[in-house]
């Protein structure tokens, strides 16, 4: 298992400890961990942080799939103002982690859509609050406003389109003949 003197959030498990194929797990960060957590990701700061999980053994304790929800209670800095506001953040995450890259066992592991994320067990554990905050991490908005915020004070509009889609493309006028020369137009 990897080293996790670094981790702010660390809850090591061993996959030998678990005793039953289905063990649940409830994990709240002391205030200490929120902070270094905000830190981390770069955030005024995150009052409260709890998580639901449930961590089933697969394919002859080569991989794991852990299933929960995450609460945070954090603050933003807005994107138009400036100034810090607080939200909740409530979601469900999966994932998969194997021993293996590609797990290669008897048992077949079924992967559905949710089970895009795939970590690694590394010597016979994980580190589960680590995957909390790494999901965690994908739940964080990257351009916070406050609510009801859609414009600076200074008139600007913001959007969240990419300003790549609003430039014409000037190849596109050739396109539009290749496909009407196509067509016999």
């Amino acid at each position: 298992m990897e080293n996790t003197q670094n981790i702010e959030l660390s809850r090591p498990v061993r996959i030998k400890d678990l005793k039953k194929r289905v063990t649940y797990v409830d994990i709240e960060a002391s205030p200490e961990e929120c902070q270094a957590l905000a830190q981390r990701f770069r955030l005024p700061g995150i009052a409260e942080l709890k998580a639901k999980a449930r961590i089933e053994r697969l394919g002859r304790d080569r991989a794991v799939r852990i299933d929960g929800t995450i609460m945070a209670r954090l603050a933003y800095l807005s994107v138009v103002s400036l100034e810090p506001f607080e939200t909740v953040i409530e979601d469900s995450f999966s994932e998969i982690l194997s021993s293996e890259a590609a797990p290669k066992t008897d048992t077949e592991i079924e992967l559905t859509p949710d089970d895009e994320n795939m970590g690694l067990i590394e010597d016979g554990g994980f580190d589960l609050g680590e995957v909390l905050s790494q999901n965690l991490a994908l739940l964080l908005d990257e351009h916070p406003r406050k609510p009801g915020e859609e414009d600076a004070p200074d008139g600007v509009v913001w959007a969240d389109e990419d300003i790549e889609e609003a430039v014409p493309n000037p190849f596109s006028v050739l396109s539009e003949m290749r496909n009407r020369l196509r067509n016999g137009d």
